[in-house]
């Protein structure tokens, strides 16, 4: 790969969004790096505290009061909810207002600390596909314990990253909250297209299982995974890790656990000139790899074994049907870890 130039070769032009909700420390580690690579708009989106949860306002406050900060030349749009919305209806309702404003963005959450490049890499990633429609999400994350090797900088994937990622206005207007694409086909035609999407019948369960009961769980991502995967669009996913989730530990509500080995994974940085890959098209071996790892269990288990707790509401998930309807809430899975329960 060609020999790395400075980070900052260029003032960034692209408006950021940043969402968060009740971590004034995660937010402090994250809003240094948004400052440190001075976006000239910042569309700043957090949740209102949740009425039934015990010193969520006073950390709402607090972690509303770190992003005040702002010490550059930058226009700031608050959108500050005064009631707890929930993930899904949050973070939609917060990309919905950036990308009504603007044609484009980069989005950061309150658990996602990125390497400086990350905005460089998305930047010129937005700037290359802006008018390839092929094109949809520029990932962060470069989660494989093998990175590809294809000797390009990134490689294009079925899968979408969401733990730092960069979007388009004409992209996200394929987004669909009800996912009524979905849920007015019958039965049939929903198991005619699992099968002509994914190979593996345990990959189906999954999916079948995140949209089926989209409206029960409270989710977005799988959502605009659909968007992506039902039309055979493309993600560009870097081939060096650019984000770690520094929101695991057991202070999470849902992230208390790693069972993928995925969290803190070490910032790597991207190197420029980026390397583009030779084709625009789906890059299907490195897909197969991450879905042997996220969607697809392994024969036999891949030991150690993960802990009872996740054995449980994992397995769970996989089989698909209704047997989630006999996980305890309490350990019940949400497809995009956060450290919050929605409202009600």
């Amino acid at each position: 790969m060609s020999r790395s130039e400075p980070a900052g070769a260029r003032p960034l032009q692209t408006a950021v969004m940043f969402l968060f909700f009740r971590r004034p420390e995660q937010t402090a580690r994250v809003f240094e790096r948004i400052r440190e690579a001075r976006p000239p708009k910042l569309f700043l989106i957090a949740d209102g505290p949740r009425p039934d949860v015990a010193d969520d306002e006073r950390e709402c406050e607090a972690t509303r009061a770190v992003v005040e900060r702002v010490d550059w030349p930058c226009k700031v749009i608050r959108d500050y909810s005064s009631a707890n919305l929930g993930m899904q209806a949050r973070t939609v309702s917060g990309i919905d207002r950036t990308l009504e404003q603007e044609e484009r963005a980069i989005i950061l959450e309150d658990d996602c600390l990125p390497h400086p490049t990350f905005f460089r890499w998305c930047e010129e990633m937005l700037e290359r596909y802006e008018d390839d429609e092929r094109v949809m999400h520029i990932s962060g994350s470069q989660l494989l314990p093998e990175a590809p090797d294809n000797g390009a900088s990134y490689y294009f994937s079925r899968y979408v990253h969401v733990w730092g990622w960069a979007t388009w206005r004409r992209a996200w207007r394929l987004y669909d909250d009800d996912l009524a694409d979905w849920h007015r086909k019958p039965v049939e035609k929903r198991e005619a297209q699992l099968r002509r999407m994914y190979d593996e019948e345990s990959e189906r369960r999954y999916w079948r299982y995140v949209w089926n009961h989209s409206e029960e769980i409270d989710t977005w991502d799988s959502l605009w995974s659909y968007a992506v995967q039902s039309r055979g669009l493309l993600a560009a996913n870097p081939n060096t890790n650019l984000i770690t989730n520094i929101g695991f530990g057991e202070e999470a509500t849902y992230a208390s656990e790693d069972p993928f080995g995925i969290a803190g994974r070490p910032l790597e940085g991207m190197r420029f000139p980026l390397v583009h890959p030779r084709s625009i098209e789906r890059d299907e071996e490195v897909d197969a790899r991450m879905s042997l790892l996220v969607y697809r269990h392994p024969e036999p288990p891949t030991p150690p074994r993960a802990p009872l707790r996740y054995r449980l509401w994992h397995s769970a998930l996989r089989a698909g049907g209704r047997a989630l309807d006999f996980v305890p809430e309490p350990i019940r899975p949400r497809i995009r870890h956060r450290d919050r329960q929605p409202s009600g």
